[in-house]
């Protein structure tokens, strides 16, 4: 089975020659939460200009929120490893800059984007137990012109592009991006502390290509979670039982419609046309979420919403099975609805 997935991966993917780099040194990011690298930059802007020793001790002590539960790195020998990555993040990204053996905020380049970020946060005491805030909606703008201006994520971003179209990263911007972008599968269970998967599928001519080594990681995790968190792309999982040769992948795509504009469509038609579709009268909540979010482009937080609304008004035509906590795929919960403190698994509907 493995030889023949092999047979059909074409080609590697393309990313920026590192000749190319704007920035060549150390130029692959492990910061996985893009909130807690902009807590670095608020933190030092705050402070003026911050001792390095001091920065890693507040940081140590959760003043900077980590970016999961505590900052430590089980399986580095060096136990400052995972805070010298978001430090590293952070002054790569040009958020903050070193001089001598102090950090500062940089505002040499994206000075307007700063001030944004900067203002955004400007409450923010960084008092223990620190919280990491979501972005504000003018934030996110104001972060993803800073992150796109990194080589490393626009090559992430391309390859949701059409390659005949567009041929290298300078040839689009975030609006093309969102207009033009279709969605790529990345193949396989993607576990915490596994390096991820090294099979992708572009929507655009259905062909399976590898990611290169060195961007394994970055393409299941890293800048699927920064992008996610600045509200450019979502994520749906796509189950074996309704995947590609029974396989599970992980769909990304760009968001093309808004939360509140996709409001607006008749959600009791729209669902009404999947099940008349897939002639069915029983639909998991899992491909429902999949089939809708591939062809409106919505948040999945918007078609859950809807789901709820529909569950509240059209209770007699549409029935939520719940699903029993053993038979969830409990590691991937985010992919049902909940309603009335219950996830529901199916979706029934009862009408023509």
């Amino acid at each position: 089975m493995r030889n023949q997935l092999n047979k059909l991966i074409e080609k590697m993917l393309p990313i920026t020659d590192p000749e190319n780099l704007k920035k060549k040194k150390w130029s692959i990011l492990y910061s996985y939460n893009i909130k807690t690298t902009r807590d670095i930059f608020v933190y030092c802007n705050l402070k003026k200009k911050v001792l390095s020793e001091e920065l890693y001790r507040v940081m140590r002590e959760g003043r900077i929120a980590p970016p999961k539960d505590e900052w430590v790195n089980s399986n580095s020998k060096r136990p400052e490893r995972l805070r010298l990555e978001y430090i590293h993040a952070a002054c790569y990204l040009g958020l903050i800059k070193k001089e001598g053996d102090f950090f500062k905020p940089d505002f040499s380049e994206f000075r307007i984007n700063k001030e944004i970020i900067i203002e955004a946060n400007k409450y923010r005491n960084f008092r223990k137990p620190a919280e990491s805030p979501r972005f504000f909606e003018e934030e996110k703008k104001a972060m993803l012109e800073i992150v796109v201006n990194y080589e490393r994520a626009k090559d992430f971003l391309f390859w949701f592009m059409d390659f005949a179209k567009y041929r290298s990263i300078e040839s689009f911007d975030i609006e093309d991006f969102r207009k033009f972008g279709l969605p790529i599968f990345v193949l396989g269970k993607i576990e915490k502390g596994k390096k991820g998967s090294k099979v992708l599928k572009r929507q655009f001519e259905k062909n399976r290509w590898a990611i290169p080594d060195s961007y394994v990681r970055l393409a299941s995790y890293v800048f699927p979670n920064w992008f996610k968190d600045l509200g450019l792309i979502d994520e749906i999982i796509v189950f074996p039982e309704f995947g590609e040769n029974r396989k599970l992948w992980h769909m990304f795509y760009p968001i093309k419609i808004k939360e509140e504009d996709f409001a607006c469509h008749d959600f009791e038609k729209i669902i009404k046309s999947v099940f008349k579709r897939e002639q069915k009268n029983k639909i998991s909540i899992p491909k429902v979420l999949f089939l809708i979010a591939q062809e409106y482009y919505c948040p999945v937080s918007a078609i859950k919403q809807a789901l709820n609304n529909l569950y509240s008004n059209s209770a007699e035509e549409f029935y939520f099975e719940r699903v029993p906590m053993h038979l969830m795929k409990q590691a991937y919960k985010d992919s049902y609805v909940e309603i009335d403190g219950f996830f529901r698994s199916y979706l029934s509907y009862e009408g023509e």
